[in-house]
This record gives structure tokens, sequence and C-alpha cells, in this order.
């Protein structure tokens, strides 16, 4: 009997091939396929009131960033997706393989970063705003059972509480929710090329200390 994650994983493997073609005429028709498939995939793997699913709703719909950084940025959480279902069972490599699918977001975020204008700078700050988001939920379910639901902030909190988020590291993460939500709320003038760079620096140092 044939698995749904094989299912998922086609499914998205069909998304990723469609995402890939270099003619982008019709590109808010594109757009809208590969939104509807993500939203599906992803409501049934994290539920269709995940931040995961709020991430590439906010993402896909946004009409200040232009389609193609729009489907580039869907088709790297697509890829991402793709590497969690892949690993969900892979026991004590797991944590490590989880920093890996990161670090790929990571540098999906740089990548488009690397690109001039403000709508790079854009797709990249939501990018980056996801990745930190997904790192601080996965560190607290990975250390202290937080299975979803909860304020990234309380997260934080009970991350300190149980003495994984240290000084200086948790006074860092506590100013990076603003930029989070400016970020995941497309409040662009708010954010710059440098605060791209630090957010992402800090979440490439948890990764390395947490799941390396």
């Amino acid at each position: 009997m044939v698995s749904p994650e094989y299912h998922q994983k086609s499914r998205i493997d069909a998304l990723l091939t469609l995402s890939c073609h270099d003619d982008y005429s019709a590109e808010l028709s594109l757009l809208n396929e590969l939104l509807q498939g993500g939203l599906t995939i992803m409501s049934v793997v994290y539920g269709s009131d995940s931040h995961q699913v709020t991430a590439l709703r906010d993402i896909a719909k946004n009409e200040k960033i232009a389609p193609t950084f729009r489907i580039d940025a869907v088709r790297g959480i697509l890829k991402n997706l793709k590497s969690e279902l892949e690993t969900n069972f892979l026991g004590s490599l797991q944590r490590r393989l989880q920093g890996e699918i990161l670090t790929d977001l990571i540098q999906l975020a740089r990548a488009i970063l690397d690109e001039p204008g403000d709508e790079a700078k854009n797709v990249a700050a939501v990018l980056t705003a996801a990745a930190f988001e997904d790192t601080i939920r996965r560190m607290g379910k990975t250390f202290a059972g937080i299975m979803g639901g909860n304020e990234l902030n309380e997260v934080i909190n009970v991350l300190k509480d149980k003495q994984v988020l240290e000084s200086p590291q948790l006074g860092i993460a506590l100013s990076y929710l603003n930029f989070r939500n400016r970020a995941l709320h497309a409040n662009w003038e708010h954010i710059d090329r440098s605060s791209v760079h630090s957010v992402l620096a800090f979440v490439e140092q948890l990764l390395l200390k947490h799941f390396s």
C-alpha cells in the first residue's frame, strides 16, 4: 500500500517541476497553481492554522513583490517541506538533518538577497523570518516538548527557563521578534539589508549550536 507521504512527495515533485519552467509569460497563473498546491499539502502536514501555512499564504499573495520572486520563495518552501517529509523517520539523525534543511532555506535567502533591488530584499526577509521562526519552534519541540500553538515569544521564554537560550542569544532572539513580525506583515520600510544579514547569521549560529 502506498503511504500518504509518498503521494505528498510526488505532488511536491510535480509542483517543483512546474515552478522551474523558464517561460514566465503567465506568472500569476503559475503562482496561483503553486500556491494552491502548496497550501493543500502543507495544511495536511502542518495543519491549516499553522505558521508554515500562514507564511506561505502571506508570501504568495503579497502583491508588493514581483511574481517571479514569489515563485522562487514558494519553490524554496516546497523544497523545505519535501526534505522534512523525507527525513521524518530517521531517528537519531533527525536533529542534524533538520539543521541541514533549514540551512538550505538560509542559503536560498542569501542567494535572493544577492540580487539587487528592494523586491529581492523583501523576499529574502520573509524567508529569513520563516527560518528564524522555524528554528525557534524546532528548538521548543526538541528541547522543551512544545508541540505548537504557542506564541513565538512564549516559546523563547520556555527555552530561557530550560536554559537552552541564555545570554546573549536570549536577548538577541527576543529582539528579532520585531523583525519576524515586520517581514511577515510586509512592513518593508522598517527592514534593511543589514538586518536581514544579521538575522540570517543568528539563525546559522543557533543551527550550528543545537542541530549540528
